[in-house]
Parts: structure tokens; C-alpha cells; sequence
């Protein structure tokens, strides 16, 4: 896969809310889990679990989630805390696979 679509949002609709952030989908798990995070937008369909992006941020908006079955990986960087974001977009350049977009408001 080549990478968040940076076009989703006009492409996806918003199906749950996870934490205190949207969810875009269709999704079907385990396999189909789509874009988490509206303003820190993390594929997880795209994420590999490499855990770069909660490393290099400087305000901890990641943390791990479980989502056992999914082909890429069974956890993913969440990001619970996406309204800490401070846009200074390390997590989205550091990504091995560009699994995440950040959309300044």
C-alpha cells in the first residue's frame, strides 16, 4: 500500500468515534480498520506497528492499540490524543510507510 490517502476525508465518511476521535470508514474488522483521527489521521490499514511516530512526538498524542488479526500488524499507533498536537510533524516524516497526515486547522 502506498500510503494514507491524503484525499480521504472527501472519500470516507466518519462511521464511530474512538477516544475523542473520528473514525472513517467502511471498516471491517479485522481487516479493514480505516483512517483514525481527523486532524492527526493515522491509516490503520496502513500501519505497520513500527512505533516511530510515538517515539519522535513531543507530546505523547499516540498510543498503542490492539487490533489482533489485522494483516499489517496486530497494534497500532492510536492517536488518543490528537487535539495535544503541536504540528510539528515529526510522527508524519518519520513514518516508515506514511501511514499518517496532518491536517493543520
Amino acid at each position: 500500500m502506498a500510503g494514507i490517502d491524503p484525499e480521504y476525508k472527501s472519500k470516507m465518511q466518519v462511521v464511530e468515534k474512538h477516544h475523542t476521535h473520528d473514525v472513517w470508514g467502511p471498516i471491517e474488522p479485522p481487516s479493514k480498520l480505516g483512517v483514525h483521527g481527523s486532524t492527526v489521521a493515522v491509516d490503520f490499514d496502513v500501519c505497520i506497528a513500527d512505533g516511530v511516530c510515538i517515539d519522535v512526538c513531543p507530546v505523547s498524542v499516540f498510543e498503542w492499540f490492539e487490533t489482533p488479526g489485522h494483516p499489517a500488524s496486530a497494534k497500532k499507533a492510536d492517536p488518543v490524543r490528537e487535539a495535544d498536537c503541536i504540528f510539528c510533524m515529526a510522527c508524519e516524516v518519520q513514518c516508515p510507510v506514511q501511514a499518517i497526515k496532518i491536517y493543520q486547522p
